[in-house]
């Protein structure tokens, strides 16, 4: 069992998303639709607007978002937005979710559907050309994402299937086939939620419900270690410089008496968990 500690206190109803990118960390407050940024204990922040899934860096210094109503550039000096494309224009009833660079700097991000029903969201890749394409669909809640070490291999999480599915990876054409399930998860561990992965090729995985981040080996599943985090809402996790692990947290879906037992629910965490991770992905123009 590895300790975590308290990196940036505040009552976020969705923190998600954490990316370590030049020495400062960055995250998203879903409900909000605002992006922020910490680094050295000072805090700052850009609205996006609308429904914030996922936000990454892109080549050029600015930020690729994917937002409810799509994929959207933003300078975040000036906090000006342009827009790329909706893929799911038609589909109002979903919103993006997560969503991570692939080894060759593609964006791949997925949906799910506002009020929760499953099967009504998908997966999308967007690529430096600029079109998004649909990689599949009927998916409930898309969540973590991770591609191994030596690029042949892609995990992704459907958190409702309660499993890491794995996929064969061709980082040439970012085509992805061959779908299995790599490791389903126990109920008493919580919902499996977002994902990243260590230089020896292993998961860290956020349990939603769980109080934990768990790590599990990359080619067998088999579970390695484990993060206490003292909130019950554990979204997602990113690695940053050495061997630090950032944590995100949330108050959504607490009761009034578990925010009141989880005064830290919604905060950012850290862990030092022994291990290092690859280098943040950025989008490739």
């Amino acid at each position: 069992m590895i300790p975590s500690e308290l990196h940036h206190p505040a009552q976020f109803s969705i923190a998600e998303g954490p990316v370590w990118h030049e020495g400062c960390l960055f995250w998203v407050d879903i409900p909000s639709g605002v992006l922020h940024r910490v680094a050295a204990g000072i805090a700052d922040s850009r609205d996006c607007g609308d429904l914030l899934g996922a936000a990454v860096p892109t080549s050029d210094g600015r930020w690729l978002l994917a937002r409810r109503d799509g994929f959207f550039f933003l300078d975040w000096e000036s906090g000006a937005l342009e827009f790329i494309s909706n893929p799911r224009a038609e589909n109002s009833e979903t919103r993006f979710n997560d969503g991570k660079c692939d080894p060759r700097g593609r964006f791949w991000a997925g949906t799910m559907a506002i009020d929760g029903s499953p099967g009504k969201g998908s997966l999308y890749c967007l690529d430096r050309a600029l079109p998004a394409r649909e990689v599949f669909d009927g998916v409930s809640i898309s969540n973590g994402l991770a591609w191994s070490t030596d690029q042949t291999r892609f995990y992704y999480i459907d958190s409702l299937t309660r499993r890491i599915d794995l996929f064969d990876y061709d980082a040439e054409s970012g085509s992805i086939s061959n779908r299995r399930i790599f490791r389903t998860i126990p109920k008493e561990y919580g919902i499996p939620d977002g994902m990243c992965i260590d230089e020896n090729g292993n998961l860290w995985v956020a349990f939603w419900g769980g109080s934990a981040v768990r790590c599990f080996d990359g080619t067998t599943g088999e579970e390695l270690a484990q993060i206490s985090v003292p909130a019950t809402q554990v979204s997602s996790c990113c690695f940053g410089d050495g061997n630090e692990l950032f944590i995100t947290t949330a108050r959504c879906g607490l009761s009034e008496t578990a925010m009141e037992e989880q005064p830290l629910a919604g905060s950012i965490f850290r862990a030092a968990p022994g291990v290092s991770g690859p280098p943040p992905r950025i989008f490739q123009l």
